[in-house]
């Protein structure tokens, strides 16, 4: 187990604060790399890391103020029997074949945020009447990519959440974060019942990533998106480079 887990852990903390996304696509690749667990291992544990961490930045930047209920019990009920469904299936499917999924993913990601122009901070998006149908089905299908992946699924949350007129950066990363609990919480117990995880460990990283997630907050509001989205999908471009060489060689 190589030392830059620890400081890298707090980087995944400082990242799912400031984006809402992008914990589990971190947490996993550090897992496999940094703390020599294997990819199922990792992806259980990933679950439990980016839930934790997601509580202590809801606690820190008390999202419970801007919060709407509706729209988050459409979400979380369809996320919870996506996630259920998305674990189940991870369990049975081979190591390779998710970590080939899992770079694909942050590949595809990395390539999105590359191509999508970040908005300056004074614009505002136009507020929308909630679509429940399209809700009820991205959290489906965020959830199952929870089970199956270890990811929260922020990356899809925001900009659905965008889409459905949740209009500023903050108030979006906040529902992301409650909702990527409920995800990961569910598919995690589902892992739980079938693969052991480092307890110590998970909780070790889960304090350091937590921490990250306090500096985060405090970032929120400071810095520019626009500065920090390229930054982002570069790494994410690497960090899925890397993860297919493994899967094939």
């Amino acid at each position: 187990m190589s030392l830059l887990l620890w400081p890298l852990a707090f980087v995944v903390g400082i990242i799912l604060a400031l984006f809402g996304a992008g914990g589990g696509m971190t947490t996993v690749p550090l897992l496999i790399y940094f703390g020599d667990i294997p990819v199922k291992e990792a992806i259980a544990m990933s679950l439990w890391v980016v839930a934790g961490v997601s509580l202590t930045a809801i606690i820190h930047q008390r999202v419970w103020k801007v919060l709407h209920m509706k729209l988050l019990i459409t979400f979380g009920i369809s996320g919870i029997i996506g996630s259920f469904a998305g674990a189940s299936l991870g369990i049975m499917i081979s190591e390779t074949l998710q970590s080939m999924f899992f770079s694909l993913l942050l590949v595809i990601v990395s390539i999105w945020l590359l191509l999508k122009k970040a908005e300056p901070d004074s614009v505002a998006h136009k507020e929308k009447t909630f679509n429940y149908i399209f809700a009820a089905g991205i959290g489906v299908a965020i959830g199952i990519l929870t089970g199956i992946l270890g990811v929260g699924g922020g990356f899809l949350l925001v900009p659905a959440l965008i889409w459905l007129g949740v209009s500023q950066m903050p108030i979006t990363v906040a529902h992301s974060l409650v909702l990527i609990i409920l995800n990961s919480v569910v598919a995690g117990s589902r892992y739980a019942a079938a693969i052991d995880i480092d307890v110590a460990l998970t909780v070790g990283i889960v304090v350091a990533a937590s921490l990250g997630a306090i500096a985060g907050g405090m970032l929120l509001k400071e810095i520019p998106q626009k500065h920090l989205q390229k930054g982002f999908a570069y790494a994410l471009l690497l960090l899925g480079m890397l993860m297919a060489a493994r899967s094939v060689l």
